[in-house]
This record gives C-alpha cells, sequence and structure tokens, in this order.
C-alpha cells in the first residue's frame, strides 16, 4: 500500500505546474499586454491628431463662411458660429462651440486678431499622452505643424 501512495503523489507531482512554470506564463502574459497596450495607446494618439485636423478645418472653413457672409468680418470667438447667431448654424456640434472647446483630447483656441484676421490653434491636453502634434491654422487656410511640446505657428511646416 506504501508504495501505491507513492507512485499516486509522484503522478501528482508531475502533473502540476511548478511556480517557476506559472511565473514564466505571467511574465509571458504581461509582456504581450504591454505591447498591447502600447499599440492601442498610439492607435488613440493617431486618432486624436486626426480628428483634431478634422475639426481645425472645419471651423477654419466655417469662419470663412462667415466672413463672407457678414461684411468681410471674422466672428470674435466660436460661440457667433452657431445658432441662435447664424441659422443654420455654421458648425453643427454644438461642442466645438464653446470660448476654449476640448474635443478627443485637444483643446482649441480661437483668437480673432483684427476683424479680417484670426489664428486657430488645436493642441493637445496632454503632450504626448493625447497627441503629440500641435496645429496652427489662419485665414489664409494654411494649416501649419509641429511635433514639439509647445504651440505650432507660421515657420512651422505647413500640411498639403
Amino acid at each position: 500500500m506504501g508504495r501505491h501512495q507513492d507512485r499516486r503523489a509522484g503522478q501528482a507531482a508531475r502533473g502540476a505546474f511548478t511556480l517557476v512554470e506559472i511565473l514564466v506564463v505571467v511574465v509571458l502574459v504581461m509582456l504581450l499586454a504591454t505591447i498591447a497596450i502600447v499599440q492601442v495607446q498610439r492607435a488613440r494618439m493617431a486618432t486624436n491628431e486626426q480628428l483634431a485636423l478634422t475639426n481645425l478645418r472645419l471651423l477654419a472653413k466655417s469662419a470663412q463662411f462667415f466672413y463672407l457672409s457678414n461684411q468681410t468680418v471674422y466672428p470674435t470667438d466660436l460661440t457667433a458660429l452657431g445658432q441662435p447667431t447664424s441659422n443654420p448654424p455654421y458648425v453643427a456640434d454644438a461642442s466645438l462651440l464653446v470660448v476654449s472647446p476640448l474635443k478627443q483630447g485637444y483643446q482649441f483656441t480661437y483668437s480673432r486678431l483684427t476683424p479680417t484676421t484670426f489664428t486657430l490653434l488645436a493642441d493637445p491636453i496632454a503632450y504626448g499622452s493625447t497627441g503629440n502634434r500641435h496645429y496652427l491654422t489662419d485665414q489664409t487656410m494654411d494649416v501649419y505643424y509641429t511635433d514639439s511640446d509647445r504651440n505650432a505657428n507660421t515657420a512651422d511646416p505647413t500640411l498639403p
């Protein structure tokens, strides 16, 4: 009877995982999860940057339409691009029509410099986390960008 118990104990020991094997599996799973998280974060930043660029162009074009409709004067702020100031609104997305809107990880800042000039900035809320690019456009409709952690300016390269 003692021999049978020893044989069963040996089989059970060989059938179970050792602590080292479990730790190796846990480390591999954590490594794969880390790689996946980094890739998801990169994809999210790229999406945020594209949406910021789209919203920047939308706001700039809306300011141009406002300019053409209102005796060649740009709006004083973004709220003028929505209802009740304009009917129908130049911009349908009301979340973009606040003084300094936040959208998809970016903050937009509109400044009317003179009645015939403006600047519009799109900056990541958390550089390196919500986006890596800063954008600027103005009444020329050129879009300037920088990958540095600073506001874009007209000396930076333009996007096509």
